[in-house]
């Protein structure tokens, strides 16, 4: 009996304070939504309409080209390069490396994020018996587009995690980013960066870095500029002539 007497006043305690607290709560007004009535009094202006509009700013040009020359362009090929402009500008590229047969799948202002989006568009139906990389675009100065260099070689890692999924035994050989006046301010960060992955390739059974940095620079260690087109980041015939000399004995080996 006094235990159901102490159940009756925590029953009576619980009762006052519920309506306690329903006597202090706010009273909730009718939204203008719930009237049917919404009225906007101002806009925020913002710079873009979605984070991911950058991915498709070549689509209508340089992405557009590479599905149409998939679709003539035979799948059996000795290397396949891709990356950004340095590939794409690479006029002399099926010459060079006769009598190898090559494909061009680069596009102009490629970085690695993209080239993750646009994977299925550059490796099309092709079946190289190597890979050829080379994009330099993810470490820049413009806040807007730069990334740290652990997270490029987190995206460089998964691209070949991916590669060596749908190419087994395939080969991929990475070629350094290259020092330019035009990043001169970012050198130490690609320096950083390249020593990662040739230590990363040391490791791999499938990566091979090749140092084509290095060839285009001075004696004392500058930037060779009579390599270099107008625009300071991009290479002119000689500077071609530079990492044809240390890429294709490789590739023909």
């Amino acid at each position: 009996m006094y235990d159901n007497k102490i159940r009756g006043m925590r029953y009576i305690l619980v009762l006052i304070y519920a309506l306690a607290f329903m006597a202090c709560a706010p009273k909730v007004e009718k939204s203008p939504a719930q009237e049917g009535k919404i009225k906007i009094e101002g806009t925020l202006s913002v710079s873009h309409l979605c984070d991911s509009a950058w991915i498709h700013r070549y689509e209508q040009k340089d992405i557009k080209a590479l599905r149409e020359r998939a679709q003539v362009e035979p799948a059996g090929c000795d290397v396949l390069f891709f990356g950004s402009s340095s590939i794409r500008l690479w006029k002399s590229l099926k010459e060079d490396f006769a009598p190898l047969t090559v494909v061009n799948r680069g596009y102009g202002g490629a970085t690695l994020r993209d080239i993750h989006y646009y994977y299925p568009v550059i490796m099309a139906h092709y079946r190289p018996k190597a890979f050829v990389i080379f994009c330099d675009n993810d470490l820049r100065e413009k806040a807007t587009v730069n990334i740290s260099v652990g997270e490029l070689f987190d995206l460089y890692r998964m691209l070949f995690d991916r590669l060596e999924s749908d190419y087994p035994g395939v080969p991929v050989y990475f070629l350094a980013i290259k020092h330019s006046q035009r990043r001169e301010t970012i050198r130490e960060r690609q320096h950083i960066f390249n020593v990662m992955m040739r230590e990363y390739a040391a490791l791999s059974s499938q990566v091979v870095y090749v140092d084509t940095c290095t060839p285009l620079l001075t004696d004392k260690g500058e930037v060779n500029t009579s390599l270099f087109l107008e625009d300071r980041i991009h290479l002119n015939a000689e500077g071609y002539a530079r990492w044809v000399e240390v890429l294709k004995p490789l590739l023909i080996k």
